[in-house]
């Protein structure tokens, strides 16, 4: 398993998929997280942004600042080829996880 695993899934995992998607900056990934999850999974920006910061470190995703209007400029996030293998590695991990969860719940009544 990955380092730092918290709960079911990595929220590193949704964000990297979401940045897989298509180039997006910070308030945007956590709208489309709360749309596409019809509002069960929300992450506050200030959780989100640290967790941003360690990928950009990690060389997993890129940031690129881009003017919006005449003043505005946004930090758009980009997922690297090293981001992709992540998020495939974790999601392999997540399903491992489930699988696990599934057998033990199956098993649960076959040893009364």
């Amino acid at each position: 398993m990955a380092k730092n695993t918290k709960g079911f899934f990595k929220m590193e995992m949704l964000l990297l998929k979401i940045i897989s998607e298509g180039d997006c900056y910070g308030y945007q990934i956590v709208q489309t997280l709360d749309k596409i999850s019809n509002g069960t999974i929300h992450i506050a920006e200030g959780t989100m942004y640290p967790i941003l910061y360690r990928l950009l470190d990690e060389g997993l995703i890129s940031d690129e600042k881009r003017l919006v209007g005449k003043r505005q400029t946004r930090i758009y996030y980009h997922i690297e080829d090293k981001g992709i293998v992540h998020m495939n590695k974790l999601y392999k991990e997540y399903l491992k996880m489930i699988n696990s969860i599934e057998r033990i719940m199956e098993n649960e009544y076959e040893n009364e």
